[in-house]
């Protein structure tokens, strides 16, 4: 009797503690009174099944402890059944069992691993630190999670401890295909992190891979084969994104030649004989075996070697017509063919029949990639890809390819836009081969590739509804090469290339507001067997033949429009012409008598120039003025308007496009609803109004000017006369304007200057009457000039409002008074 109450008490005791720690505020002590008892929270205790005793009170919180169970299962199992969050401390964990969904939250501590099969899924958050949580073979499945928003490639076992050369760091190949094959919505990386990586694929939708900034996530492939792409996403899967990632290959791509089309034909060839490609960096040099002849001349070839190159063999040959490779060596006696190689090779990221992709904020660069983007159709159409903000440098191919390879894999709404860097390409920034139909290239830096743009529509000639528009195409050395282009815009860009925009086979091309500056180079613009050609109100600069007009092919190009263009600081002829082209019109400003119009050795049906009588269109009569379109108006002299609906009533004044207004003497008004309220020397552009009136919203530029003999101050005005109502940037009523301002001086005898530049935005803002006219910015007080030569450093410049005529005051102190030019440039946004 006496041991069976013992034995009572003892199980009594148990029972206690068990429910002390499964509920401890059953036993809290009342309100106002004190416990007779001490705190049991201390007592460890050992759970059913568990080797690890554990204290009642973190046995009591609201959360499952792996530690208190004897398996992973178990211990999921009660977490689900509690609702509570699975907590899992440091060690090992096991499971390798069934399905097992797992619904609740679970925290990784430090040092937890967990091995499994792919049996697994969470459908709750995970919390973890950016250590390894899954063991080699641990696929857990993340597809169904719509709580937890990204997941670490460290879970998995990446580490960005590379030091981006070949073998270093940790290989992190495995670890990110498991990220992605895990279904996580976002993949999350680390900055301060190069990840070391062979090649990664993926036919997943709604995929995010983000790093923490480009300039501190690399990722840098490690592809001993150089045949392998960095990341494809292939299939019709869409809706990923790619963001704030460096790619970079630290060995090099093998490229290849693909297919290749005769060029010239030349002479002296037989079937059977072999052509070794000249040009390019190689292993193995690409061969080509001659398929058909014409009476020696070749017509046909086949690709028998592709080669390997690390860098594309570029075109040497018919430039101004179709650009072409040249034979190294054959092994017959033909000369002169030449050929097109369309060149394959891998990608840091290709996207393969993908939509709705987004490449943002990347950094592409090192010297080892063939191409840096590629985007391409294989049994469908990719569509909807957004490329923006990215830097992408030194591609040993393209930095950006696309490739239409059928009419039912046919790349459109391809969008590369919003402030794209692509820079240094061996062959392309941006080629396009094969069908297209709509390519967006916008508001990017193109610079110094071997072709800024080389989009080339093969046999298919289909390459349509593409807008080249607001781009910097500048300082590449073969230019831009376009052939088979239907139905495109080519606007607002800036072209500064010494070698011309080349124009094969195109149709229906509209190019308006661009500039060209020519440089070293003869042409700006060569169009060969082209059809519909309507290249207006473009401005050139420099070269001996500003356009080009060929045949191809035996097709005469026809219906081509070069109207409201000025061409300044070049001498020859606007316009050269070969073969018989016809319906052609022609309207340029020309700036020196060592310029003309049409070169007289061409034959031309139907051309039409528009402006003065004389050939050369040099406007040495007085009353001269020109119009061109419907409703526009001139009511001055040696004036022209153009479009629709424009007003001219100044001097020596033009205004193109439609319902713009220009009053001032030697001022512009282009665009749509521009007006340069009258001022002398003003140049203003509007492409619309929300106000719905002219010159509601526009840019506008100045020229303000003076010379000073004195120490005393002096005044700037756009026609260097005394301030007065329409030469000191004049607001009307109610108007606003920001501005930039640069301001230089020059003494020629002393060899002195003085130059400002505004740091920040200035305003003038004006409400009724010239009264209220009101300016803050830089130059509020007199400021001596920052950067300056002699005695230049002492002078001082002051900004202020002109309440007298409404408009701004720009004043300089000079330094002594010796004679000193000086010279303001302002650039301003108005509203009104």
């Amino acid at each position: 009797m006496r041991v069976e109450m013992l034995r009572y008490g003892l199980l009594s005791s148990i029972a206690f503690i068990a429910l002390f720690a499964s509920n401890p505020s059953a036993f809290a002590v009342p309100s106002g009174q004190s416990a007779p008892l001490g705190d049991a929270s201390a007592l460890t205790i050992t759970g059913s099944g568990s080797t690890v005793p554990r204290t009642a009170a973190a046995r009591a919180a609201d959360e499952t402890n792996a530690l208190d169970f004897s398996s992973f299962q178990a211990a999921v199992t009660r977490a689900t059944a509690a609702g509570k969050t699975l907590r899992l401390p440091a060690g090992a964990y096991s499971y390798t069992g069934g399905s097992l969904q797992i619904t609740v939250p679970v925290v990784f501590e430090a040092g937890a691993l967990l091995s499994c099969n792919a049996n697994i899924s969470f459908t709750n958050t995970v919390t973890a630190s950016r250590n390894r949580i899954f063991a080699s073979g641990c696929t857990p499945d993340f597809w169904g999670d719509k709580k937890q928003s990204y997941v670490f490639p460290e879970w998995w076992g990446a580490a960005g401890d590379s030091a981006c050369t070949a073998g270093s760091g940790t290989d992190s190949t495995s670890a990110f295909a498991n990220a992605i094959a895990s279904g996580a919505a976002q993949i999350s990386l680390a900055g301060n992190a190069n990840y070391r990586f062979t090649g990664l694929s993926t036919t997943r939708s709604h995929l995010s891979i983000v790093g923490a900034d480009r300039g501190s996530t690399l990722m840098c492939q490690d592809d001993a084969t150089g045949a392998l792409d960095g990341l494809a996403l292939s299939g019709a899967g869409g809706q990923n994104t790619i963001k704030d990632i460096n790619f970079s290959r630290i060995q090099s791509a093998i490229g290849s030649v693909a297919s290749a089309s005769v060029v010239a034909g030349g002479s002296g060839y037989a079937v059977g004989d072999t052509l070794t490609m000249a040009g390019g960096v190689f292993a193995t040099a690409a061969v080509l075996k001659v398929t058909s002849v014409s009476s020696g001349a070749v017509t046909g070839v086949s690709v028998q070697t592709a080669g390997a190159y690390t860098q594309a063999a570029p075109p040497t040959a018919t430039m101004t017509i179709t650009p072409a490779v040249a034979q190294a060596s054959t092994s017959g006696g033909g000369t002169g063919a030449t050929f097109k190689l369309r060149w394959q090779g891998p990608a840091d990221v290709r996207i393969q029949d993908g939509y709705f992709v987004t490449i943002e904020h990347n950094t592409f660069a090192g010297s080892g990639s063939w191409d840096h983007i590629r985007i391409e159709g294989a049994t469908t159409n990719p569509n909807q890809i957004y490329m923006e903000r990215n830097q992408i440098f030194t591609a040993n191919h393209d930095n950006i390819s696309i490739y239409g390879p059928s009419s039912s894999a046919v790349p459109g709404d391809i969008y590369i836009e919003d402030h794209n860097y692509i820079s240094g390409a061996v062959f392309a920034g941006i080629e396009i081969y094969g069908y297209t139909n709509g390519i967006f290239e916008t508001a990017n830096t193109v610079y110094n590739n071997k072709y800024g743009n080389y989009w080339d529509a093969g046999s298919a000639n289909y390459i349509q509804s593409a807008k080249i528009r607001s781009n910097d195409i500048d300082t590449n050395s073969s230019g831009d090469y376009y052939f088979g282009l239907a139905d495109v815009h080519y606007q607002q860009n800036w072209h500064s290339d010494v070698s011309p925009l080349v124009c094969t086979s195109c149709v229906n091309l509209q190019a308006e507001g661009n500039n060209f500056t020519i440089g070293a180079g003869t042409a700006a613009a060569i169009f060969n067997g082209s059809l519909s050609i309507h290249f207006d109100g473009n401005n050139f600069t420099g070269g001996l033949a500003p356009i080009q007009v060929n045949p191809y092919n035996g097709t005469q190009s026809s219906q081509l429009t070069f109207a409201a263009s000025n061409w300044s600081y070049g001498g020859g002829y606007f316009l050269t012409t070969t073969g018989t082209p016809s319906q052609i019109t022609v309207g340029v400003q020309l700036t020196s008598t060592a310029q003309a119009i049409v070169a007289p050795t061409s034959t031309i049906n139907n051309l039409t120039i528009v402006g003065s009588e004389s050939p050369d269109n040099n406007s040495n009569n007085p009353f001269s003025s020109t119009l061109w379109g419907k409703g526009n108006t001139v009511g001055a002299e040696e004036s022209a308007a153009g479009g629709n609906g424009n007003q001219v009533y100044g001097y020596g004044s033009v205004a193109f496009g439609a319902s713009n207004k220009s009053g001032g003497s030697f001022s512009s008004a282009n665009g749509y609803m521009a007006n340069d309220d009258s001022l002398y020397g003003a140049r203003c552009f509007a492409s619309g109004s929300t106000t719905g009136g002219s010159g509601g919203q526009e840019l506008c530029q100045h020229v303000l000017r003076a010379r000073s003999t004195s120490a005393s101050a002096v005044r700037l005005t756009s026609d260097g006369s005394s301030a007065g109502a329409f030469n000191c940037l004049n607001l009307p009523d109610n108007s606003h304007s920001q501005f930039m301002i640069m301001v230089s001086g020059f003494n020629p005898t002393a060899v002195s200057s003085a130059n400002w530049s505004s740091n920040g935005p200035n305003i003038l803002t004006r409400a009724s009457g010239v009264s209220s006219v009101y300016y803050t910015g830089s130059y509020t007080s007199q400021t001596t000039a920052p950067v300056g030569t002699g005695t230049g450093t002492s002078a001082k410049l002051q900004l202020s409002a002109d309440t007298t005529n409404g408009c701004l005051n720009v004043t300089i102190t000079p330094p002594d008074s010796n004679t000193w030019d000086w010279e303001a440039a302002i650039v301003r946004l108005k509203m009104q």
